[in-house]
This record gives structure tokens, C-alpha cells and sequence, in this order.
């Protein structure tokens, strides 16, 4: 196995491989490191596109926000040239009884574990649990469990976990629920209630119902959770009590003290870029990070 690559990716979550997936489209030689934890954010994500519905207006991610849901479209398209549908729907404009509201026209949806797969296609992606990340002669050397690696260029991408690598980079577990048999739905917006946002739209995978939000490491479903979205489903989708779960999704999404992704050269490591800290907004923000890492590594921005 050729242990010099070009770029190195640490992390083969949607953000990690979609920024691989653009980095290889430009022509570059990747490889991709994928611990594959347990929590990962991307098997539990949603993948709303809804700049709106997220409450984005007024802060500092709108335009990022507007800027991903534009881009979505011709990323889609190029993902699904591997053979694999990412499901990218536009939302529903209609009102939710008892106050809810729906995805404003424009808005749209896609189904995360769809798009990692279709980004994985065409791309080498070796499993690894990453250790230390450091200098070695002009390069940068990747310790890992399975032998080091040395690249000109790596993309530090390993969502909750880049934490360990010296970034300000935490977790913050969310739990949803997948439904199999219930009424179909566009994509539902209830008001927030205890801190925690309640939402609910259609996959190919059934019912998406989320999502708690807890400031804990814990990767394991928790009974007042599943109550919880229960009735979260039960106020936005009238008939769905009867469905069966298909799935308790639990997944640690990787945010910062501000809020803000980190999307730029590592503070103290040369030669490493970060994209990581995108908390509930990583399939909508995904597009702009990797069309930014693209160029950061273009112009040769490591420090």
C-alpha cells in the first residue's frame, strides 16, 4: 500500500468524504481515513436543506446556508453519476395544525447515509483510528492503528472526535427516530420545546422524527428520548402513532463554542486544514466547506 499520498482526509463522515469527493473531482489524490465510530453525526442527520426552517435568518451561517442549499442541486447530480440516488427532494410549502411550519419553497431535503455512500464511490477509503497527527520533513505524518501515513496536505474532517487533534471541538448528542408506516410528509417544522427542535419529514428509510439535543458523549438510545419523539411525532403527523420504529438513531454532532464551523488552517499544525464543527447544519453547509477546502488547498494554505 503506498503510504505518501497527496491529501489525506481524517474522517469518512459526510463532511470528511465530501470533501474528498470535491478534492478528487479537482483532480487531486486522496485518501481517506474512517474510524467508523459509533455516533458518527451523519447516520443519525436528517438532511434538511432549510436555511429558513433552521431559524438561520439574522445569523452569521445564513449566507453560508443559502450559498449550500444553491450549490446542492450540481453536487447531487455529480454524486449520483457513481449510480447511487442521494433522494435531494424540494420542500413543502404548507402550514402545520396547531402551529408548525412547513419548509418554505426553495428548501429541500436529502438523505444522509445515501449521500456518504455515493461519495464513497470512486474514492479510497481505508479503515483507521487516527492517533497523532504531526511534522515529518515537509510533510505531515498520520499515526495511526494500522501504520503511519505521510501527505502533503491533510483535511482534519473527524466531526465530534477533531476535538483530540487541539481543536475547540465538541459533541452534542441528538436522538431521532425513524417510523416505518406512517402518513407521508414533506418536511415539518413544530415550534422548540425545551430547548430541543421537532421536526419531521419523509425518506426512503420511513418516517425521520427528531431531534433531543444533549450536551453528553453517550451513543446509546435512552427511553425518555423515544418518548419524547413520540410525541414530537404524534404533534406533527397526526395518524402516526401506529407506526412501528424502524430505528432509535443516536449521533454526536460535532459543534464549537461560537457556533461557527471551523473551516481553515489547523492553529498549530502545518500542512492541516480543519472542517469540522458544523453542529445540526452539516448537509447543509457541507457544499461551501468542501468548495472552501478545495481552494484553501489550491492556494497551498496550511499555517
Amino acid at each position: 500500500m503506498n503510504r505518501v499520498r497527496e491529501v489525506i482526509v481524517v474522517g469518512g463522515g459526510l463532511i470528511g468524504l465530501l470533501v474528498a469527493f470535491t478534492l478528487r473531482r479537482a483532480g487531486a489524490d486522496v485518501l481517506v481515513l474512517d474510524a467508523d465510530r459509533p455516533g458518527a453525526a451523519w447516520r443519525a442527520a436528517a438532511g434538511l436543506l432549510t436555511p429558513d426552517g433552521e431559524r438561520l435568518r439574522g445569523t452569521l451561517l445564513h449566507a453560508d446556508a443559502l450559498e449550500g442549499l444553491r450549490r446542492w442541486p450540481a453536487l447531487a447530480a455529480g454524486l449520483e453519476r457513481s449510480g447511487v440516488p442521494v433522494h435531494l427532494r424540494p420542500g413543502v410549502t404548507r402550514m402545520q395544525p396547531g402551529g408548525g411550519v412547513a419548509c418554505t419553497p426553495g428548501e429541500a431535503s436529502l438523505h444522509p447515509p445515501s449521500v456518504v455512500h455515493a461519495a464513497r464511490q470512486g474514492l479510497e477509503v481505508v479503515a483507521a483510528q487516527v492517533q497523532a497527527l504531526g511534522p515529518s520533513g515537509g510533510e505531515v505524518r498520520v499515526r495511526t492503528d494500522v501504520g503511519d501515513w505521510f501527505a502533503r496536505q491533510v483535511i482534519l474532517a473527524a466531526g465530534a472526535w477533531s476535538g483530540v487533534f487541539g481543536v475547540e471541538v465538541g459533541a452534542q448528542q441528538g436522538q431521532a427516530l425513524l417510523l416505518r408506516g406512517a402518513p407521508e410528509v414533506g418536511a415539518w417544522y413544530g415550534l422548540p420545546a425545551r430547548g430541543c427542535s421537532r421536526y419531521a419529514l419523509s425518506r426512503p428509510d420511513g418516517l425521520y422524527v427528531g431531534a433531543t439535543a444533549r450536551g453528553t458523549w453517550a451513543t446509546t438510545p435512552d427511553a425518555h428520548a423515544a418518548r419524547w419523539l413520540r410525541g414530537a411525532a404524534r404533534t406533527l403527523v397526526p395518524g402516526s402513532d401506529g407506526a412501528e420504529v424502524a430505528a432509535h438513531l443516536v449521533g454526536l454532532r460535532p459543534v464549537t463554542p461560537d457556533g461557527i464551523p471551523l473551516v481553515g488552517p489547523h492553529p498549530t499544525l502545518p500542512g492541516v486544514l480543519v472542517a469540522a464543527g458544523h453542529g445540526r447544519h452539516g448537509s447543509l453547509l457541507a457544499p461551501v466547506t468542501a468548495a472552501r477546502v478545495l481552494a484553501l488547498a489550491e492556494r497551498g494554505v496550511s499555517a
